[in-house]
């Protein structure tokens, strides 16, 4: 008989049918089909688009470009989207007039700001007929030969199928969405060109502006530093004030950087200056290393504002050691104006570029507070800046590609290498970001290939001299062409090897058998499978669509928002078991009052079941700790002022979910860590409650957790953070409740203590770790404090009986006479469990059944 493993490998091979098709969003939401679609079954997070976002896509529609297919499974009663639910309740919230288009969110259709659904219908009707008329593609997942399908096994199919269609997803970072923006800028080309060809020039910028990271220090990426170029040329035009509260910020730099750009004749020259400036703020960063002086990036930064703020008042400085000594000890002496601490809160970023502006005021004698604050001439420049632009034209010309969206041709892999091979498909042009799917994704998607699995289609722009440029799915193409050992053609025009050349399958979640498995060790059954497998081509002509974009339609399909992180509970939420998960939610739902990370507090603020994820990992801490073989829970270290927490890697929290789901007794353990977590937030309940409570409870505990957290400080600034609930677990998971509920005045008081310290270690422990031995002696103080002693101490015969004369033959419990000879219990006058000690003196002789009485009590 087949086991529940073999059935499930059985249904991806033998029982789903898979169909793709286009169908127009007038008929995809009529009432009939409306009614069938299940948009956010249990396995999707929650709706999480902002406005912008949400108008962002129907423009996309709006403009006839393509969008990312959805996802359906169909189980011949309803249909649930695996994988589209942001896109398909945008469209429907659209529809219902749930919001007005935002001018943030449209790029290019500005004039169609604020309106609605229903406001579209009586002013622009052709429009809307445009976007009821368009086809959104299907991919649709359907069950047959009466498959050996119950409950769990359904709800595998469907959690496995979300899976390959989110997890490898590696969405956009902003300095890939500039550098496609910017693929045919001057002045960003010739800034490239210099860093591609000079990697110490690339780490020197990189060390001097950026918070280092393992995997890009040693080949820090071109477009990172692009992108900060970028913003610091143009930053000395753009009030901080402004820049720092974000409102239109990217927009704006966007605008200004483009009109500084086509107003520069020499790109030379700009090139020059801004290097030699980055040349004196490494000197200044050289100085203070030298000599024992404090500095860091941010600083750093706001100095090479404020040369160029200097150029825009036409004050030159000589580049001498004069500056260099004076910037070098002003940072020094003003460091806490320069915070690393939630460096990108508003107030925070105007603290620091007002410090820099003080100086740079004193050195130059000269008020630049202009640059802060804008005045009323500054504030009408901007504001004509912004102001929507004509873009009639633009929707003419982007008509014939909204009214001729070609269907997508079938091409097996083993057609694509032959046309590779006569180089004319180039999978990397220049706009495109560098192979980013790691070999644990792209064995995955060998394995749907393997499994006949549907991809999401190829975009491909057929350029007039015959190349086909590929707009979207490099990542999956590099990987088929990686596996089977296959060259491609690069940006550079050179047939050059994906990072994963031939590389082995790993991690396979239902081809177990193929783990290890290299191209050449598959069978020829399997080989050739790969190599007919069909690949959805969406082909786009440049004969027939002259005025189109490809670098638009490659940001609009790349550039996604919110994307579900891997190790998160957005995506834990759409494979692990139902029970665990139904149990951490009613967990969350119960607390969510008071005992959350982040409280929404707005309608547009986005649930991102942040505040389950909290819970989870606090569960995963408790599991580590108590049912597994190593522990690998939280990280505590120093970092400068502060002691930090974390869990080092949240793929451990995924690994033990992977347990969880393949071992009853793992299962079991699991549910032991949700009841310690249960009697953890409790614990927290009574530590909080130091008084009479006169305003509604929950409220209450909401308040005096932030007290706690903050340390009885006052921080404007102030949120809560994962590490302040790991610290809080690390203090009390150790103390049994009845010592906290004997001793949580003093408790309260200890813990507050410890967070003060923690948030602000001392400067005569900042240095050598010693501020981490500190609290680690804080910690253990506090443990061996409230630690319930061992119940070792035995007494003999004779010592029972010296008791009870000591005691004149009464029972201390109830009064009545006690005598050798009866049922008799030793019993400590002071609970051990409340911090009562194990000797002769906390010791008392009880009837056994008052002793059972007492404790019950």
């Amino acid at each position: 008989m087949e086991n529940k493993e073999q059935l499930f490998e059985k249904i991806f091979k033998q029982h789903l049918k898979i169909e793709t098709y286009s169908q127009s969003i007038d008929s995809l939401y009529s009432p009939r089909l409306k009614n069938r679609i299940d948009y956010k079954p249990y396995y999707q997070r929650n709706y999480v688009w902002d406005n912008n976002k949400a108008t962002y896509f129907i423009e996309s529609i709006l403009i006839g470009t393509e969008v990312p297919p959805l996802i359906f499974f169909d189980n011949n009663k309803n249909i649930e989207i695996i994988d589209g639910r942001q896109r398909f309740e945008t469209i429907l919230r659209f529809m219902d007039n749930q919001f007005s288009l935002s001018t943030k969110g449209l790029k290019i259709l500005r004039q169609l700001g604020k309106k609605t659904f229903s406001e579209l219908a009586k002013t622009d009707n052709e429009i809307l007929d445009n976007f009821l008329d368009a086809k959104i593609r299907i991919i649709n997942f359907t069950l047959v030969n009466e498959p050996p399908l119950d409950d769990y096994l359904a709800d595998r199919v469907k959690k496995e199928i979300f899976s390959r269609y989110n997890t490898g997803i590696t969405p956009l970072k902003k300095s890939e969405v500039d550098n496609a923006k910017y693929d045919e800028d001057e002045l960003s080309n010739e800034f490239k060109d210099i860093l591609n060809n000079d990697l110490a020039l690339r780490k020197k910028i990189y060390n001097t502006f950026f918070k280092p990271t393992k995997n890009k220090k040693d080949n820090p990426p071109v477009e990172d530093i692009m992108s900060f170029i970028r913003r610091f040329l143009i930053l000395p035009m753009y009030p901080i004030k402004s820049y720092a509260s974000g409102g239109g910020r990217t927009e704006i730099l966007t605008l200004l950087y483009e009109v500084f750009s086509n107003n520069t004749d020499d790109c030379k020259l700009v090139i020059s200056d801004f290097l030699k400036k980055l040349d004196y703020i490494s000197k200044i960063k050289e100085y203070s290393e030298n000599n024992h002086l404090k500095n860091n990036r941010l600083a750093l930064e706001t100095i090479l504002w404020g040369l160029g703020v200097l150029d825009q008042e036409n004050i030159s400085i000589n580049f001498d050691n004069d500056f260099i000594v004076k910037a070098s000890n002003y940072i020094n002496e003003h460091i806490s104006e320069y915070s690393t601490e939630d460096y990108q809160f508003n107030k925070i970023v105007l603290a620091r570029f007002n410090a820099t502006t003080n100086f740079l005021s004193q050195f130059s004698k000269k008020n630049l507070d202009i640059y802060i604050v804008a005045d009323s001439d500054k504030k009408e420049e901007l504001k004509e800046l912004r102001k929507p632009k004509d873009t009639t034209t633009a929707l003419s010309e982007l008509e014939s590609l909204r009214l001729n969206k070609p269907e997508p041709s079938r091409n097996s892999i083993d057609d694509i290498v032959r046309t590779m091979q006569r180089r004319r498909f180039l999978v990397r042009p220049s706009y495109q970001r560098q192979e980013v799917i790691n070999p644990t994704k792209a064995s995955s998607i060998i394995e749907s290939i393997l499994l006949d699995i549907k991809l999401p289609p190829i975009f491909v722009f057929k350029r007039n001299d015959g190349i086909n440029e590929v707009i979207d799915g490099q990542q999956r193409l590099l990987t088929i062409l990686g596996f089977i050992g296959e060259k491609y053609l690069s940006e550079n025009d050179e047939l050059t090897v994906s990072k994963n050349h031939s590389f082995y399958l790993r991690k396979l979640r239902i081809l177990k058998e193929l783990d290890g498995s290299k191209f050449s060790d598959l069978t020829d059954e399997q080989q050739g499978k790969i190599l007919d497998f069909q690949l959805y081509i969406i082909e786009i002509d440049e004969n027939q669509n002259p005025h189109f974009d490809p670098i638009d339609l490659f940001i609009r399909l790349n550039d996604k928002p919110y994307p579900i992180r891997v190790n998160s509970f957005e995506m834990w939420n759409s494979w692990v078991d139902n029970s665990i998960i139904d149990e951490i939610k009613k967990l969350t739902s119960d607390l969510k009052p008071w005992f959350y990370l982040k409280q929404l507090s707005r309608k547009s603020d986005r649930d991102r079941m942040e505040s389950e994820e909290l819970l989870t990992s606090l569960i995963y801490l408790d599991y580590s700790l108590n049912h597994s073989n190593s522990y690998k829970g939280l990280d505590i270290f120093q970092k400068t002022d502060r002691i930090n927490a974390r869990i080092g890697n949240k793929a451990t929290i995924t690994s033990v979910f992977q347990e969880v789901s393949e071992n009853d007794d793992a299962k079991k353990n699991y549910f032991k860590s949700v009841k310690n977590i249960k009697s953890f937030v409790k614990k927290v309940k009574f530590v909080l409650i130091d008084r009479d409570v006169d305003v509604e409870i929950q409220e209450f505990l909401k308040a005096e957790l932030d007290t706690l957290f903050k340390a009885n400080k006052e921080n404007k600034f102030f949120r809560r953070t994962m590490q302040d609930f790991y610290i809080l677990w690390f203090v009390l998971n150790d103390i049994n409740f009845e010592m906290v509920k004997h001793h949580r005045i003093n408790l309260k008081n200890e813990i507050i203590d410890i967070f003060s310290y923690m948030k602000d270690i001392p400067l005569e422990n900042q240095e050598k770790n010693n501020g981490f031995e500190v609290f680690s002696k804080m910690i253990s103080d506090l443990k061996d404090k409230y630690k319930k002693q061992e119940r070792k101490l035995k007494l003999t015969e004779k010592e029972k009986r010296e008791f009870i004369k000591e005691q004149n033959n009464i029972s201390p419990f109830s009064g009545a006479p006690v005598f050798v000879g009866d049922d008799i219990e030793v019993d400590h006058i002071d609970s051990l469990a409340t911090g009562g000690d194990d000797e002769k003196n906390n010791l008392q002789i009880l009837h056994k059944d008052e002793n059972r009485e007492k404790s019950a009590k």
